[in-house]
Parts: C-alpha cells; structure tokens; sequence
C-alpha cells in the first residue's frame, strides 16, 4: 500500500483520536496557510506601490489605493 506519507500522518492521526490521543488540527493548519498567503499579498501589494513613484496623479491615486488595501489586510491579521 504506497500512499503519500501526508495521508498515512492524517490517518494515524485520526485513529489517535478515536482512543483520545492527539485530535487532528486540520483546521489551525489551515488558517496558517490563509494568513500566510494574505502575508505575500500584502507584500506584492507594497512592493507595487513602491515601484510607483514618479507617476501621474491618476497612477497616484491607485499607489494610495494599493497601500490602503495592504493596511486593511494587515488589520485583519
């Protein structure tokens, strides 16, 4: 039986459960990701609106728009 070792974890980890071992944290691990995900974004948000500098007052206004998101995601974490 040649599965993946992430499945073989996930099925230990499931019969450890049933005895009352350790419970599965699916759902933290998860959520890690999601924020770790948001963190990049919020980079490549920033990094954007730096590269926009010397720009038009149309261009100005999206750099201000970028980094407005970037701190409401930062908020949010």
């Amino acid at each position: 039986m040649n599965m993946p070792a992430a499945e073989r974890n996930r099925l230990k980890q499931r019969k450890n459960a049933k005895r009352g071992g350790y419970t599965p944290t699916i759902a933290k691990d998860v959520n890690k990701h999601k924020i770790q995900k948001l963190q990049r974004r919020i980079c490549e948000l920033r990094k954007e609106a730096e590269d926009m500098d010397d720009l038009d007052l149309f261009d100005k206004g999206y750099r201000q728009a970028l980094l407005n998101i970037a701190d409401d995601l930062r908020e949010l974490l």
